[in-house]
């Protein structure tokens, strides 16, 4: 075996085997699940759940977690819709800039106060939904000339708008993190924070920079999810955290910082989306899915650490071996 193909297979090995697993299971079940039909469908998927898996990821990788991403989304899909006069673009383009600039200022919040992430983020849930009600007018709110969002609903093979949207902002933000300083920063504080500060990277740059990333992923993918239905709930969005924090962590994404990259977010987001397209396509119930999609990520967890306690182990016996 080649050293790529080691590489490989260590790094995404489970994952692939996953996903490999999930083509086998969908082809014997439900085989008209499949072709083009099925691809579409779980690509249309990942226009929520990948754009805010690859944000949210972003924070987890900095040894972070943003907890406030739903109320994100909502922010931003309302925002979207009542400016549906703009026309399409710019009423998208403003919501996603109001989520970044609340990310940005969500993280230097964070890091000027030196508070937990996850204490400061479900603060921030809490006041982006309230807000959100507010903006709404305590009620459901619907785009006024539907034909400006037709555009959303072409298709081209297996694409859409939205999901080539949604690959080329994961595709950037994975060229973000591996080949940019400022990502590479982002590793190095959620992997080693302390050694990374010695080392004279900045905290607060790259904690205004992660959530920043986190806050424009969670608004977009609201504000394109909304403009696609032509209407927002101000409680719409509730759900989808766990759904991406399963997606991450499924793909090999570290709760603990500093592991994780582009691939992996996408295999977690791909394998999440097949399975619930997957399951819906046979007319399973979502508290069917949701249950398995648990089940998988507490398997996907067991193996890990098993495969950990072993790799542990051989280190322990090599270092014996090299001292005897």
């Amino acid at each position: 075996m080649s050293d790529i193909a080691r590489t490989i297979g260590r790094k995404y090995g489970l994952q692939l085997g996953i996903f490999v697993l999930l083509i086998a299971v969908f082809a014997i079940i439900a085989p008209s699940f499949g072709g083009t039909a099925a691809a579409y469908a779980t690509l249309e998927r990942i226009v929520l759940l990948g754009i805010i898996t690859a944000g949210l990821a972003v924070t987890m990788i900095a040894g972070e977690l943003d907890l406030s991403i739903p109320g994100m989304a909502v922010f931003g899909g309302v925002i979207a819709v009542q400016l549906s006069d703009l026309g399409l673009f710019p009423s998208i383009a403003v919501a996603a800039a109001a989520g970044t600039a609340l990310g940005l200022l969500q993280g230097w919040l964070i890091a000027k106060l030196d508070i937990n992430s996850m204490v400061f983020t479900v603060g921030m849930l809490t006041v982006l939904q309230g807000v959100s009600w507010l903006l709404a007018g305590g009620s459901p709110i619907a785009v006024e000339n539907y034909l400006a969002t037709d555009p959303l609903l072409e298709q081209y093979w297996i694409f859409s708008p939205l999901s080539l949207t949604a690959v080329v902002v994961m595709v950037l933000i994975g060229l973000f993190l591996t080949w940019s300083k400022w990502g590479r920063e982002i590793f190095a504080i959620g992997g080693a924070r302390h050694e990374a500060v010695a080392a004279g990277v900045s905290v607060r740059r790259s904690m205004v920079l992660a959530f920043g990333i986190s806050g424009f992923a969670g608004a977009l993918a609201g504000a394109l999810s909304s403009m696609k239905s032509g209407s927002v709930t101000p409680d719409s969005f509730s759900e989808i955290l766990l759904t991406c924090v399963t997606a991450a962590l499924v793909g090999g994404v570290s709760l603990y910082g500093g592991r994780g990259n582009i691939v992996n977010i996408a295999l977690g987001v791909i394998i999440i989306a097949m399975l619930a397209a997957g399951l819906s396509a046979m007319g399973v119930p979502s508290y069917v899915t949701q249950l398995l999609t648990g089940t998988l990520l507490l398997v996907v967890i067991v193996i890990e650490f098993i495969i950990a306690k072993a790799s542990a182990r051989s280190r322990l016996r090599r270092l014996r071996a090299a001292h005897e």
